[in-house]
């Protein structure tokens, strides 16, 4: 009897021990929130005083004014990085119920609603540099609100999956009015990219966006959500390299992109190696493509010479470079390289028209090597340009070269 009494009374223990923990963690994670959010409060404080300091000194000396506008920028960057550290942001949203589907009309209604959205592991992932492309996109005039889906976290909390709200905080499970989006490509990274822009407006102190035409979906197991959504993902894709540039083109109508994109047709090669014969032996950023789909041409193309790698590209041609070394970037490559290349360890370089001068005089022997060359492609061009180089300029004879 004193056993079962024992037992019992360890069961016990063990419960209130348990549910103390529970309580602690709970405590813990109360005071967490509480910091974060007496954190963001103290960020806007101070980002008052300085836009204040900032009002009282705008008939100041340029240097005081300057001064304060670097401290309201700071408080800024400070109160967004508050804002990005808050558990369980919610997410303003437009949802369409459909009530009424016949074959002659689909009737919805709106209903406005804050939310919290969360991913997980299986989510589709969002590239820094697509979040940042997102946030001109959403404001832009022909961007089209196509409609983004979501579906009660239920369905991943019943399965144990962790979620995580935007901000990377892990949800507790059992959260309520937490919804995960159901990617599909053309929507994916828009979740993201409102709440970036959001975070910002508020940081600004402008008008946040509503995320408009968003419907809830249910599935009755995640198998289902999982074929729902590969089925609608399958054959999704972005575009290409030579369609971006094509597509850049007709959005910039600029000679630049053009020519990229109709010498690429040309030599039937990637559009990043046509890029480099016409810019210097660069590429170009992502960000400088984004901006070009949507017909804006970034400043750093005002250098550009289109001569130049017409030049190039006609001369690796008078020479039998064959097209299929000119296709492949370690031509333009080894190109730029010995463009780059400074005799002496000096400062000055040979430059492009020193290097093309030097391709002028390549004997067969070392065409053939370059259009046949299997491996070390770069450096095994490089060094076919770089000998002759010093075979002109007499560094080295003809026969210490063989």
């Amino acid at each position: 009897m004193s056993e079962l009494v024992n037992v019992k009374a360890e069961k016990v223990n063990n419960e209130i021990e348990s549910l103390n923990q529970n309580e602690i963690m709970e405590e813990v994670k109360k005071t967490s929130v509480g910091v974060k959010m007496q954190a963001v409060e103290e960020a806007r404080q101070n980002l008052m005083k300085a836009k204040n300091v900032l009002e009282a000194n705008k008939d100041a000396e340029a240097n005081i004014k300057k001064s304060a506008q670097v401290n309201v920028g700071k408080a800024e960057s400070a109160y967004l990085e508050a804002l990005k550290k808050v558990e369980l942001p919610t997410t303003k949203i437009e949802v369409w119920n459909e009530v009424t589907n016949t074959a002659e009309q689909v009737i919805f209604t709106k209903e406005q609603k804050e939310i919290i959205i969360a991913t997980s592991v299986y989510s589709m992932a969002v590239s820094k540099v697509n979040i940042e492309c997102g946030k001109d996109l959403i404001t832009n005039e022909h961007f089209d609100k196509v409609p983004l889906y979501i579906t009660e976290a239920a369905l991943f909390y019943n399965a144990d999956i962790e979620l995580k709200d935007l901000n990377g905080n892990t949800v507790p499970k059992g959260t309520p009015n937490v919804y995960v989006p159901v990617d599909k490509a053309n929507g994916y990274w828009q979740w993201s990219s409102y709440h970036e822009y959001n975070l910002n407006a508020i940081v600004k102190d402008d008008a946040e966006l509503t995320i408009e035409n968003v419907r809830i979906k249910t599935f009755d197991s995640l198998q289902e959500f999982g074929k729902y959504r590969g089925v609608n993902n399958v054959l999704s894709r972005s575009f290409n390299g030579l369609e971006k540039a094509g597509n850049a083109a007709l959005a910039t109508q600029q000679e630049f992109f053009n020519k990229v994109f109709q010498k690429a047709l040309e030599l039937k090669t990637n559009i990043s190696v046509v890029t480099k014969y016409y810019n210097f032996g660069k590429t170009l950023s992502l960000k400088v493509w984004n901006s070009a789909m949507q017909g804006v041409c970034e400043a750093k193309l005002e250098k550009y010479d289109l001569t130049v790698g017409d030049t190039i590209i006609k001369t690796l041609n008078d020479m039998k470079i064959s097209k299929d070394t000119i296709r492949h970037r370690y031509m333009i490559d080894a190109i730029t390289q010995l463009a780059n290349y400074a005799p002496n360890g000096e400062d000055k370089k040979i430059g492009l028209d020193e290097t093309l001068n030097t391709i002028k005089t390549l004997n067969e022997s070392s065409i053939r090597i370059i259009n046949e060359v299997k491996s070390d492609h770069v450096n095994t061009i490089y060094s076919e340009m770089l000998t002759q180089y010093l075979k002109n300029h007499g560094v080295i004879k003809e026969e210490q070269a063989a």
